[in-house]
């Protein structure tokens, strides 16, 4: 690697453009949790559309190999602390400590599923779609069952609108939605377990 080569300087820009989306989109959902009336203002705090920031800034600019899992970590873990910084009361300790730890690691998958997103090839598109739609949809299937409400019928809609959206021809967009379906089902007791943890 000399100088000369523009990979460096690039990853530099990807992680600076990762970390300013998390601000601006930790700043936007703590606005909307602020003015949206009830129910709709749940979608402003719900984790798995917060995956969306590091999903779409690495298929975006296209970022491949580990720094997507890197620039997504970065970007998901910047929103998180943007939020934590502008609530009304301090988090507890343990708290801060959980919604880090997912923080890194759902940014780093969802970087990577927005890698995968812009892959030539077919298999990877619906890897990116079942992760990404997956994650949305489980998380709508978990407020509809557990809790209630129009705002997670949307949020369901957007997770099967996602899925279907990174594919090209129709046989993909139909095995890529039925990729999310499973991946939401195997969520759902994933969400269950990472509200008991507060809890606990």
């Amino acid at each position: 690697m000399t100088s000369r080569d523009p990979l460096p300087r690039r990853r530099a820009v990807w992680y600076l453009v990762a970390a300013a989306a998390g601000v601006t989109a930790g700043a936007l959902a703590r606005l909307l949790f602020a003015v949206l009336p009830a129910p709709w203002d749940t979608l402003a705090n719900t984790s798995a559309l917060w995956g969306l920031v590091p999903f779409l800034v690495t298929a975006g600019f296209r970022v491949h190999g580990r720094a997507a899992a890197g620039v997504g970590a970065v970007g998901l873990l910047t929103m998180v602390s943007v939020w934590v910084l502008l609530a009304p009361q301090p988090a507890p300790p343990r708290i801060l400590l959980l919604w880090g730890a997912v923080g890194v690691a759902a940014g780093a998958l969802c970087g990577w599923a927005g890698a995968l997103a812009s892959s030539p090839l077919a298999g990877q598109r619906i890897v990116a779609a079942a992760i990404i739609g997956g994650l949305v949809l489980g998380e709508g299937l978990y407020g509809i069952v557990l809790i209630g409400g129009p705002q997670w019928w949307c949020e369901a809609l957007a997770g099967a609108g996602f899925a279907v959206a990174w594919g090209v021809t129709l046989p993909e967009r139909m095995r890529a939605l039925g990729a999310a379906a499973l991946v939401a089902a195997a969520l759902f007791a994933a969400f269950l377990g990472y509200d008991a943890i507060p809890a606990g």
